[in-house]
C-alpha cells in the first residue's frame, strides 16, 4: 500500500500540473473560440455588405451600359434621320411635283387612257401623217367636244412609254424615229398578238434582239463550290419559223408549253386555219391547268407565251377576221428614218471616228436613263415595302445613298455628254445632204414596182448598192 501511494505520490507530481496546464489551455481555447465566433459574424456581415455592394454595383453599371447605349441608339438614329434627310432632299421638289400632277392626272386618266387605248388598237397599220391626223384632227377635237376629261396637250407616247424605255429599245436597234418608236410602243401595249407589216425587216431585227435571253449553267451538286467555275453564258434566241416549212406546228406547239417568244416570218396574204385558236387566245381550262387547241390536240398553255407575226408585204390584205384577232403594225420605214440610218452609213465612212463616238455616245445616255430609273424604282419599292423603324433599315438608307451618289454622278457625265453630242451634230451636219439624197432616191427606186413588177429592190440591196456608191 505503501509502495502504491508513493507511485501515486510521484505520479499526481507530474500530472497535476499537467492537468492545470490542460484546465488553462481549455479555458484560452474557450476564449479564442469565442473570439472566432465574433469575428466569422462580422465577416459575415462584412461579406453580406460586400455583396450587397457588388449587387448595387452591377445594377449601376448595367444603367450606365444601358445609358451608354440609348445615347449611342439614338446618336446612330439621329445619324440615320440626318442621312435619310439628306437623301431624300434632292427628291422631295420632284417628287412633290410629281404627286401634285399625279393628283391632276388622275381626274384626267379617263380621257387619256381612251386615247392611248385608241391609238394602240387602231392606228398600228397606218402612216405616220395619217397616224397624227387621225390624233390631233379627228380624236382630241372630238373628246374635246363630247367635254371628255383629258390632259391638255396629250400625247399617247407619253402614257405609253417613257424615256428609259426609248432608251432601252434603241439599245435593242429599234430606229430612233417617232414612227418607230409609236410602233414599239404599240407592240409593247397591244393584248392582241402584232402582225408586222415589215418590208425592211427593221421590225423583226428588234424584236429577235429584244428577245435575247442568256441561260447559265447551274454547278453539278458533286462539284464543291470553291472548285465550281462559271461557264460563259448560253446565248438564247427566240424561235423564228415559217408557215412554209414542215413540223412548224411543233415549235409553235414548244413555244405555248414552256412560254417562250416565238416568231412567225414571211406570211402571205393568208394566215393558216390551225393557228386561229391561237390567234384568238381560245384558252380553255382544265382544272388548274390551261390549255389550247392546236391542230387536233389540247396543248398546255403557259402565260407568258408571246407570238409574234411579220410580213414582207407592204400591203398586205388580211380577211377581217385577222385584223380583229390581231394588231397590225406598220414597220415600213420613213424618210426621216432612212436618212438618219444613211447618215451613219456615210459618216461611218468619211468619219468612222466620229460614228464610232456617237454609237458610244448614244449607248452611254440610254443605258444613264435606264439605270436612273432602276434606281429610282428600287429607292420607291424599298421605301413602300420598309417594315417597322424606317430609320433602322440600314439597308435602305445606304442604298438610298449610293442611289444619290450614282444619280449625282450620271447627272453630271450626262450634262457633258450633250455636250459632246451637240459636237457630234454640229460636225455630222455636212453630211446630211448625201443621206437626204440617198433617201430619196431609195424612195424613187422603191416606187418604179408600179411600172413593172420587175422593178423591185429590198432595202439590203440599196444599202449595198448605197455602199459601193460612195466607195
Amino acid at each position: 500500500w505503501v509502495i502504491n501511494i508513493v507511485k501515486y505520490y510521484r505520479i499526481y507530481e507530474v500530472v497535476e500540473p499537467k492537468r492545470q496546464l490542460l484546465s488553462q489551455a481549455n479555458d484560452k481555447l474557450n476564449g479564442a473560440n469565442e473570439q472566432l465566433t465574433v469575428v466569422r459574424e462580422q465577416v459575415a456581415g462584412l461579406e453580406a455588405k460586400l455583396a450587397e455592394l457588388n449587387s448595387q454595383f452591377m445594377e449601376a453599371t448595367a444603367e450606365k451600359n444601358e445609358a451608354i447605349a440609348a445615347a449611342e441608339k439614338t446618336q446612330s438614329r439621329a445619324n440615320m434621320a440626318d442621312r435619310l434627310v439628306n437623301g431624300l432632299a434632292d427628291e422631295k421638289i420632284r417628287w412633290t411635283s410629281s404627286v401634285e400632277s399625279f393628283g391632276v392626272q388622275e381626274k384626267k386618266f379617263v380621257g387619256d387612257v381612251l386615247l392611248a387605248a385608241a391609238f394602240v388598237s387602231y392606228v398600228g397599220a397606218f402612216s405616220l401623217s395619217l397616224r397624227n391626223s387621225l390624233v390631233l384632227e379627228k380624236w382630241i377635237p372630238d373628246m374635246i367636244e363630247r367635254q371628255v376629261p383629258m390632259t391638255e396637250g396629250m400625247q399617247p407616247l407619253a402614257l405609253l412609254v417613257d424615256d428609259a424605255g426609248i432608251a432601252q429599245w434603241a439599245n435593242e436597234s429599234l430606229p430612233s424615229d417617232s414612227m418607230s418608236i409609236q410602233n414599239g410602243a404599240i407592240v409593247c401595249n397591244c393584248k392582241r398578238w402584232p402582225i408586222l407589216i415589215d418590208p425592211q425587216l427593221q421590225g423583226i431585227k428588234w424584236i429577235k434582239k429584244r428577245h435575247i435571253t442568256e441561260v447559265f449553267a447551274t454547278r453539278p451538286e458533286e462539284v464543291p463550290e470553291e472548285e465550281w467555275v462559271q461557264p460563259p453564258p448560253i446565248v438564247k434566241e427566240m424561235a423564228v419559223v415559217q408557215l412554209s416549212q414542215g413540223r412548224y406546228l411543233n415549235a409553235v406547239e414548244l413555244a405555248i408549253q414552256n412560254g417562250e417568244a416565238m416568231m412567225i416570218e414571211n406570211l402571205g396574204n393568208e394566215i393558216d386555219a390551225v393557228l386561229e385558236p391561237v390567234m384568238m387566245r381560245a384558252v380553255i381550262k382544265r382544272g388548274r391547268a390551261m390549255v389550247i387547241k392546236l391542230g387536233d390536240k389540247e396543248v398546255e398553255y403557259d402565260p407568258k407565251f408571246q407570238l409574234y407575226l411579220q410580213t414582207k408585204l407592204s400591203n398586205p390584205h388580211y380577211q377581217p377576221q385577222v385584223c380583229a384577232q390581231a394588231t397590225l403594225i406598220n414597220f415600213m420605214i420613213t424618210l426621216d428614218g432612212l436618212q438618219e440610218q444613211l447618215l451613219a452609213l456615210v459618216v461611218k465612212k468619211e468619219r468612222p471616228d466620229l460614228e464610232e463616238q456617237k454609237m458610244e455616245l448614244m449607248e452611254q445616255q440610254n443605258g444613264f436613263k435606264v439605270k436612273l430609273k432602276e434606281l429610282e424604282d428600287e429607292l420607291l419599292y424599298r421605301l413602300a415595302t420598309s417594315q417597322g423603324d424606317i430609320l433602322a433599315d440600314t439597308e435602305l438608307i445606304e442604298g438610298l445613298e449610293t442611289a444619290k451618289i450614282t444619280s449625282t454622278e450620271i447627272n453630271a457625265k450626262a450634262l457633258v455628254a450633250k455636250e459632246t453630242e451637240l459636237q457630234i451634230v454640229e460636225s455630222r451636219k455636212a453630211y446630211v445632204p448625201v443621206a437626204a439624197r440617198g433617201a430619196l432616191t431609195y424612195f424613187l427606186v422603191d416606187q418604179m414596182w408600179v411600172l413593172d413588177h420587175m422593178y423591185r429592190f429590198s432595202m439590203a440591196n440599196f444599202v449595198t448598192i448605197f455602199k459601193k456608191g460612195m466607195d
